[in-house]
């Protein structure tokens, strides 16, 4: 964090952005600047750098919080303003008073127990004390980590279900494959270790959640680990009894007896043919539907009378 660059004009946002303001113009910068995009542009990569740095502190509240209070203290104490220094278009510089270190020993002194001298650790760091000045410097502390961040994926049903692998492309533009566990409902999330935002000072970046959002599927239904599905049958199969092919979830499909006289919204249930996961697997339940004929002919209404007043269906 370097109270010395305004982040809000790096992301080209307000003081006042919200998270979500905040979000966009990242997303927004970080697709124009990534290094894959620019070819080698050195400039784009510096770039980008400043807006991963913008993006890691302004996104995070308490890191948001801290920095807005020393650059208040910091522009209050050094009798002077800051304005963006010259060079190329995208590149942000603050300049301050050439006093600005002395002026911040008083203001900062009661956040932080009063800077002292500068002390070296025996190993070569440096001690408990610092001074404004390594804390404007990034002198004072260790490589931070880059912020996570957190995105939605759309897959097929039967890869939620079975599980496999498929290749995603991630906001900054790199192709990643990610691995789908058996069984993973719709709303879970799966994390892509080091695919978020770089660190803004050499530390590891970020890792990205992925949240899951399974397409529906045609025949199929999911509850839990259980899965429910239709077969149709016609009125002289739901009579007389019959065997089907049901189709799984597999893509197997399994033999099912329908005894004769069976009705309409009967369920039958097919044990351990659901989804399988962790914990066992579910059971897949089958409902019948019972086409009923359409566009009878005459003669063919007749026949059917007769025989529905045969069997004592109709008087």
């Amino acid at each position: 964090m370097n109270p010395n660059v305004d982040y809000y004009a790096i992301l080209g946002v307000s003081e006042t952005a919200t998270v979500e303001e905040i979000k966009l113009a990242y997303r927004r910068l970080a697709k124009e600047y990534h290094p894959d995009s620019q070819g080698g542009n050195k400039e784009a990569e510096e770039r980008f750098k400043g807006i991963s740095e913008a993006y890691a502190v302004l996104s995070n509240e308490k890191k948001r919080r801290e920095y807005d209070l020393l650059r208040r203290s910091r522009l209050g104490g050094s009798g002077e303003g800051f304005h963006f220094g010259g060079g190329h278009p995208g590149s942000y510089q603050v300049n301050f008073g050439e006093n600005l270190f002395e002026n911040m020993q008083d203001i900062f002194g009661d956040l932080f127990n009063r800077f002292g001298g500068r002390e070296t650790a025996p190993e070569g760091g440096y001690g408990g004390r610092m001074n404004p000045e390594d804390l404007f410097t990034g002198r004072a502390g260790t490589a931070s980590r880059g912020a996570d961040l957190e995105s939605t994926v759309t897959i097929p049903f039967n890869l939620a279900v079975n599980g496999g692998e498929t290749i995603i492309t991630t906001r900054m533009g790199k192709r990643v494959k990610l691995k789908i566990p058996p069984g993973i409902e719709e709303g879970k999330k799966i994390r892509l270790r080091g695919h978020g935002a770089p660190s803004p000072n050499g530390g590891e970046p970020g890792d990205l959640y992925l949240i899951v959002k399974v397409t529906p599927h045609p025949e199929f239904e999911r509850k839990g680990a259980d899965i429910y599905s239709r077969i149709y049958l016609n009125i002289a199969e739901a009579v007389l009894g019959t065997e089907v092919q049901v189709k799984t979830v597999s893509g197997k499909h399994v033999k099912l007896k329908i005894p004769p006289g069976t009705g309409s919204g009967k369920i039958f249930r097919l044990p351990q043919l659901g989804v399988k996961t962790a914990s066992g697997a579910g059971d897949h339940y089958v409902r019948v539907e019972i086409d009923v004929p359409v566009g009878l002919s005459r003669t063919q209404k007749r026949e059917f009378e007769a025989w529905a007043k045969k069997i004592g269906l109709i008087n």
